[in-house]
């Protein structure tokens, strides 16, 4: 009995030491396949065509943040016809996020928040269908960009 209860304390004070941090595993790197399904929008994943998905995505998508983007009340010096590009996040909840804009230099000078803009129009946008990686059935989170021309009269 005293041998298990020398063990046993042995185990608890091995066991306090360790530390994960410490750890030199590093997680596989998990690489996209031509499988995995890409994040979706309700009626897009009717298609049976991979490509007619991800572009039937697109277009409703970049529609949305058309229908959501409220720029009437902004005034412009000079007309606008420029394209920015959205790096986007769609999480493993299906939520849509902004994480930057590219090519905004020449309307950040028209428009200098058009960042804070593109984020309130997002927010209204419904939970997506996220990305799924089909060899594990987990949705995962997916990074893209889309173009978003912002034109004025």
């Amino acid at each position: 009995m005293k041998l298990k209860q020398v063990l046993f304390l042995l185990f608890l004070i091995v066991g306090c030491n360790y530390n994960p941090n410490n750890s030199t595993y590093k997680a596989p790197e998990v690489k996209w396949t031509t499988k995995d399904e890409h994040p979706s929008i309700e009626n897009c994943d009717e298609y049976e065509n991979e490509i007619d998905r991800i572009n039937c995505f697109n277009s409703k998508l970049i529609n949305l943040i058309y229908s959501n983007i409220n720029l009437g009340d902004i005034l412009v010096s000079k007309k606008l016809n420029d394209t920015v590009f959205l790096s986007l996040l769609v999480d493993e909840q299906g939520k849509l996020s902004l994480l930057s804009i590219h090519n905004k230099k020449s309307i950040i000078n028209e428009i200098p928040n058009i960042e804070l803009i593109i984020k309130n129009s997002l927010n209204n946008i419904p939970s997506l269908y996220p990305a799924t990686k089909t060899n594990f059935g987990i949705p995962v989170s997916a990074k893209f960009q889309l173009p978003l021309i912002l034109k004025s009269n």
